[in-house]
């Protein structure tokens, strides 16, 4: 009886030690389409991660403008694509909101 014990004791311990040995350690990775990385939130909308400064006033502008107040720097708009994608996104994402 002790042995039988003993022998579930180890067994579940290994299978525990085994399965835990196939989940992934990596914070960039994606569990149940839910990015776990430093992401950009805004307004309650994400939109995305590793965005720079361009983005983000570009994503505060545009949704400044989908709220009514319409604004947008033309020259960054015009020659910052990191600057323009970001307005895009924020004109998209906070439309309406």
């Amino acid at each position: 009886m002790q042995c039988t014990k003993t022998f579930i004791t180890s067994t579940a311990i290994a299978a525990g030690f085994l399965l835990s040995a196939c989940t992934s350690s990596d914070i960039n990775s994606y569990d149940n389409n839910v990015y776990q990385g430093s992401n950009y939130i805004y307004q309650g909308i994400n939109f995305g991660s590793d965005r720079d400064a361009s983005f983000k006033k570009g994503v505060r502008d545009a949704c400044r403008t989908a709220g009514g107040n319409y604004t947008k720097d033309h020259s960054q708009f015009k020659n910052n694509e990191s600057y323009r994608t970001g307005w895009e996104d924020g004109r998209l994402q906070c439309k309406g909101k």
